[in-house]
């Protein structure tokens, strides 16, 4: 278990490394959209699971079309395509925020069934937000920041690199931590095996992490991440936010799996389950780090 976990963890590390430093940004775009439909149709999945129905299509057009829109109004493409300016100037990805419930509702008038016609709509628009919506702060990470023709600029991707690093090492660190020592059960109505241990655990690796990259920008490039500012202070307090939002987001999905009678989102991923089981802690803690990104490091 813990050798297919390790293998499964570095190939994804790997992969994601290769894609975000040596190729272009329409690249982290297809990657954004394979992850997306596994993970939309690892959702889809859980709910029929109970017998509830999911509006599969609908959701995921909307989905799709909401990170499109996304990557559109971020710097990177409208700064470098003049033709997505309008895009992003005109704020659609609210519109579509906004609209996908008004679709679902119109997708069940026009099934003409009203037999849990409510609960296919809170389901579907459920998975809508908890895939594209909290994915879609990911991109305006990565893309936030603009480009000049013919340049990379590395901020956005450092910006993610950082934000994801941190996350993770608060997942491994609560997980080594917690089968170690752990004792005390965190939430063991939700997640038995998680312990206040490696709760202490996670904030200790993030905070290492995050330790990491600030003395690594210290050394080589004054302090910076790019354009990213990133002094002690936010080295300090950044872990913490970040470690607190991933075990939320790691709960959410227990919760949601333990709700379906299920161990994992799926079984794609020898020794980490499914996609959703990759993503739970990112998908909470990527509004969070885009917040604070923005606000206090730009």
């Amino acid at each position: 278990m813990l050798k297919a976990r390790l293998v499964t963890g570095f190939s994804f590390a790997f992969v994601a490394a290769a894609v975000l430093f040596f190729l272009p940004a329409w690249a982290h775009l297809i990657l954004l959209f394979a992850v997306f439909a596994i993970a939309q149709l690892e959702f889809c999945d859980m709910v029929r699971r109970k017998g509830h129905r999911y509006e599969l299509i609908p959701t995921t057009l909307c989905g799709v079309t909401y990170l499109l829109l996304s990557a559109a109004e971020s710097p990177v493409f409208y700064s470098r395509y003049p033709i997505v300016r309008a895009l992003g100037q005109l704020d659609m990805s609210a519109v579509v925020l906004c609209a996908t419930p008004a679709i679902l509702l119109v997708r069940g008038v026009f099934r003409r069934q009203a037999d849990r016609a409510m609960e296919t709509f809170a389901l579907s628009y459920a998975g809508f937000w908890y895939v594209a919506v909290l994915l879609g702060f990911m991109v305006r990470i990565a893309f936030e920041w603009k480009t000049v023709p013919g340049e990379t600029n590395y901020t956005g991707r450092l910006g993610l690199l950082l934000f994801i690093a941190i996350v993770k090492a608060g997942d491994i660190g609560a997980y080594f931590v917690g089968m170690r020592f752990g004792r005390r059960r965190l939430i063991p109505e939700i997640s038995p095996k998680k312990s206040v241990e490696g709760f202490w655990g996670g904030y200790l690796f993030g905070l290492g992490t995050s330790l990491l990259f600030w003395h690594l920008a210290r050394v080589f490039d004054g302090g910076m991440l790019g354009e990213i500012h990133y002094p002690l202070v936010h080295a300090l307090v950044l872990p913490f936010i970040l470690v607190t939002a991933g075990v939320l987001g790691d709960l959410a999905e227990s919760l949601i799996k333990r709700s379906v009678d299920i161990k994992d989102s799926s079984g794609r991923f020898p020794g980490m389950g499914g996609i959703l089981d990759i993503l739970d802690s990112l998908l909470f803690a990527a509004p969070v780090a885009y917040v604070y990104i923005v606000a206090f490091l730009k």
